[in-house]
């Protein structure tokens, strides 16, 4: 039954974060109604199971909608395509580096930007999410905040010029992060080695950022200007000069940043 605070909603897009978004609202008070693919076999894959319906057209969003929200890529943002969705809704889009400006065709619009990496094979606990805000005017900043609420228990309200600070972080912290994985990964491998061996240092690395700043819990040759090691994996590196460059940049800024403390 729909009350005052329950809002109906439409999600246009089918990726990842469209997917476990969809899922995480069909479990709230909130009503999913639709989702909206130009592809309509994907958006009925991903309804149907959350008793929503599948459409692939601008034209067949329920008159009953309050808030659309829009899980596209950064390119559909900027599109013309955006200015066709009825002008009486709430649109918001989830984009860490798309400013709030691209909606301005709509008066009532805004941001709703969880901050998380999202792969469709992996479940996630929403609760655990950080949701940032960011609103038109405070009605629909606080119809934003009615819905984040239901989903996660950390809300943040910025801006888009601190969200774009904020995404470059999370592209710093997130995705170069798993890149190093991804090269540790091959060099385990040319030393017929799994990458196995590294699953429990990559968790202690990670669990010591819950509580500690990274600065202060950094370890490893640079930290310590072991020149000696420091040059020894260097050799090692000399069949890849890519990879060498990466590790003596980064051993530099590390060593840089010991350096000023």
């Amino acid at each position: 039954m729909k009350t005052a605070k329950t809002l109906n909603i439409a999600i246009v897009g089918t990726g990842n974060l469209a997917t476990h978004l969809a899922k995480a609202l069909a479990q709230t008070e909130h009503r999913l109604l639709q989702v909206l693919s130009r592809e309509k076999a994907r958006a009925a894959q991903l309804a149907k199971p959350l008793s929503a319906e599948g459409i692939d057209s601008i034209s067949a969003l329920s008159p009953e909608l309050d808030m659309v929200i829009l899980a596209l890529t950064d390119s559909a943002l900027k599109s013309k395509y955006i200015a066709q969705f009825p002008k009486d809704l709430i649109i918001c889009h989830t984009s860490g580096s798309v400013s709030m400006r691209v909606l301005k065709s709509h008066k009532n619009h805004g941001i709703f930007y969880p901050l998380q990496t999202f792969s469709k094979q992996k479940a996630l606990d929403f609760s655990r999410i950080p949701i940032c805000l960011e609103a038109s005017d405070n009605t629909v900043l606080t119809k934003l905040k009615l819905v984040a609420e239901s989903l996660s228990s950390t809300i943040y309200e910025i801006n888009s010029k601190q969200r774009k600070a904020l995404h470059l972080a999370a592209v710093f912290a997130c995705n170069f992060t798993n890149l190093m994985y991804d090269i540790s990964h091959d060099l385990l491998s040319d030393a017929h080695l799994e990458f196995e061996i590294l699953r429990p240092l990559i968790l202690e690395t990670a669990q010591k950022v819950q509580n500690h700043y990274p600065f202060e819990v950094q370890t490893g040759p640079a930290v310590r200007n072991d020149h000696k090691v420091i040059g020894a994996h260097k050799k090692r590196l000399d069949n890849n000069p890519d990879l060498q460059e990466i590790y003596m940049m980064l051993t530099h800024e590390i060593n840089k940043d010991n350096e000023e403390l």
